[in-house]
């Protein structure tokens, strides 16, 4: 063999040994990684079976999960256009006393002093009727306007008791005048009849006469004194009657008045026995009434009762004056506030409960009568404890979590949970005090995770 040959055969070798030490060294690179986890995941401790789904660890109590909590996602970050878009709001988690709150079904009532029927105090004909139905009226205000024979009857009894008072009245003060200018003259004579006498030129006789004279003119005058006296007592008595009874049946003072001066018989205006709305209006005009018949209806629903009913264990924790939380399903998450007014001293023996009412101030009308109804009586305070709003509670797939607000934007945060009531949740594992958690706006936070999570655009269109 030339030595040609045999360099050509080395160099072949040297290119064989290298590659096979290339390729070696590359299979240790490539392994070496899945070799190291797997090791490190056989040093790493098994999850206690009672950690909350998605978590390695368990937390101590009141602590926040850490960071790198897989169940935690991604943080959902917001612009403060955003937020205002959603209406989105956080509470703190705060340690308060929690209430003790016994829950029981019912219903919107309105108050029975607040409810008023107008009716018609006598027959007569509807002739005007100024409330329309669903109208918000005051207390006075002229509801109706009813012809009413009796009513008319009245008013021309008390106009013609007037007319024969006055000429009564006109009548003996002309004959008190005459009286008065006949005692002038008795008196005068009286007195020249004595002069004479005391004069010696006059006789005792004509003395005596005229001063019988006087007298009787003078009892004439206290006659017709005291007969106007009388009359005036009587006529009075009677035109007091009269505007009584036209005041019992519904006139009011005003008409009476206007009806005196201007000596005209007036309708009968049926005012507004309370302030409230029209809830019925059975009236029409040319209508024929009764003093039985229903012209309207008003509610007073400035204040209304919510009416419940109370299983008979649950009325040993009741009392009169307790806090009274009522919710309405028109109004999810609203509460509105009001005391125990009443406890029905019967228990009903069919249901085994008792009715109790709530009343709740209704200024802004939203609340209506025959609304379904949740009370949420507090029957006390438990001990001091950290609670969230119930209103910041969320579930999926059994685990209780919250949104809750950190310097990265809003963590989603599992809890594990306590005590419950209409309000507050106890919260025995996952966050601190003063940590806020998301409260209105959390549904479309939840959605930005949910999106952000599997990668798809966040809220601004943008993925976070």
């Amino acid at each position: 063999m030339s030595r040609y040959s045999i360099r050509v055969l080395t160099r072949a070798w040297v290119v064989v040994m290298l590659g096979g030490v290339m390729t070696a060294c590359s299979s240790d690179q490539t392994g070496e990684p899945e070799a190291k986890a797997k090791a490190t995941a056989s040093r790493q401790p098994a999850a206690k079976p009672d950690a909350p789904r998605g978590t390695g660890h368990t937390d101590a109590e009141g602590e926040a999960p850490h960071a790198h909590d897989d169940a935690a996602g991604p943080a959902v970050t917001l612009t403060a256009i955003e937020r205002t878009n959603i209406g989105l709001k956080t509470e703190p988690a705060e340690v308060r006393p929690f209430e003790d709150v016994r829950r029981v079904p019912g219903v919107i009532k309105a108050a029975p002093d607040r409810v008023a029927v107008v009716t018609s105090r006598t027959a007569g004909k509807v002739m005007e009727i100024h409330a329309a139905l669903g109208q918000q009226v005051r207390r006075g205000e002229d509801l109706i306007e009813v012809q009413s024979v009796e009513v008319e009857k009245l008013q021309l009894d008390l106009l013609q008791a007037e007319s024969r008072a006055r000429t009564e009245q006109l009548k003996l003060e002309t004959d008190l005048t005459q009286a008065r200018n006949k005692l002038r003259l008795a008196q005068a004579d009286a007195d020249r009849n004595r002069l004479l006498v005391d004069k010696g030129i006059g006789a005792r006789k004509e003395l005596i006469a005229a001063e019988n004279q006087l007298q009787t003119v003078q009892n004439e005058i206290a006659g017709l004194e005291r007969q106007t006296e009388l009359a005036r007592v009587a006529s009075r008595a009677e035109v007091e009657g009269l505007i009584r009874q036209l005041s019992l049946l519904g006139l009011p003072p005003a008409d009476i008045e206007r009806m005196r001066r201007e000596q005209a018989v007036a309708l009968l205006h049926i005012p507004a026995p309370i302030g409230g709305t029209v809830m019925e209006r059975p009236a029409v005009l040319g209508q024929v009434v009764e003093p039985t018949t229903t012209l309207l209806k008003l509610v007073d629903t400035s204040v209304l009762v919510a009416e419940g009913s109370a299983p008979e264990d649950l009325l040993r924790d009741l009392r009169v004056g307790q806090t009274v939380r009522v919710t309405v399903p028109t109004y999810p998450g609203e509460r509105f506030e009001g005391r125990l007014i009443f406890i029905h001293p019967q228990v009903d023996p069919e249901r085994r409960a008792a009715h109790v009412w709530a009343e709740i101030r209704n200024p802004g009308g939203r609340l209506k009568p025959d609304m379904f109804a949740q009370l949420s009586i507090v029957v006390g305070g438990g001990p001091r404890t950290l609670a969230i709003p119930a209103a910041a509670l969320m579930s999926e797939g059994g685990i209780e979590f919250v949104f809750v607000e950190t310097p990265a934007g809003f963590t989603r945060v599992p809890l594990v949970v306590g005590a419950r009531n209409d309000r507050d949740v106890e919260v025995k594992q996952g966050l601190s005090p003063g940590m806020k958690v998301v409260t209105d706006g959390k549904r479309q936070v939840y959605t930005v995770f949910l999106s952000a999570r599997s990668g798809g655009p966040a809220l601004g269109g943008h993925t976070h």
